[in-house]
């Protein structure tokens, strides 16, 4: 029998994934129409003067689904109850961090403390919370390993209603990045839509090549 081609796989990720998909799709568009009105800094100071005390204790705690340690821990789970999810989630984290990490490089662009060095007086930043202060503010590293996991997760759960779920708890993970100042807008957008895209591609290639249970 003739093997469906990259196209025709391709299609079956995206049917699998529309729920997922055409929400974040709206959601990006808004982000960029956003984006066209107001400026990096204004929309950057916007956000900074969200900050409430409640949001102090539960964003630095939110951010963490996006971070190494939860990448890890959710693939040993994901592994443990289903092999051939874990090693496509495994997958999708390795080849999706190894691009981010070229991108950083690449792109080198200023977090939000080192781009407004001589505005710090202006910035709210969260007690307790380490402000990086580098060149590798794009994109978002969080941003793309919480988009990989919703990705993946919607593709597999039973019920495409989670996916809305998925979304909205990488959404958060992408928001607590700037609120705690560690990002602008474009990285985490860039981030959220390199998980998307680079998971959808290597589901497609490696779906049915991973290990079975």
């Amino acid at each position: 029998m003739q093997q469906p081609t990259f196209a025709q796989r391709l299609l079956q990720v995206y049917q699998q994934l529309k729920m997922l998909i055409w929400p974040f799709i709206g959601l990006v568009t808004i982000v960029l129409i956003f984006r066209s009105i107001y400026s990096r800094e204004e929309v950057y100071f916007y956000i900074n003067r969200l900050h409430t005390s409640w949001g102090d204790w539960l964003f630095p705690r939110v951010t963490e689904l996006g971070s190494t340690a939860a990448c890890v821990v959710l693939t040993v789970l994901l592994f443990y109850f289903n092999k051939r999810q874990g090693v496509v989630l495994a997958a999708a984290y390795l080849s999706n961090s190894m691009v981010n990490f070229a991108l950083k490089f690449m792109v080198a662009f200023p977090r939000p403390r080192r781009f407004f060095a001589e505005r710090l007086h202006d910035i709210y930043f969260v007690p307790g919370v380490e402000v990086l202060d580098n060149f590798r503010s794009f994109p978002s590293g969080h941003s793309v390993c919480a988009f990989t996991a919703a990705t993946v997760l919607s593709y597999y759960v039973k019920n495409k209603y989670w996916s809305l779920v998925f979304l909205l708890l990488a959404a958060i993970v992408a928001y607590s990045r700037m609120y705690m100042s560690q990002h602008f807008l474009e990285d985490v957008t860039a981030g959220a839509t390199e998980g998307v895209l680079l998971t959808m591609l290597w589901i497609t290639l490696i779906k049915d090549k991973a290990p079975a249970n």
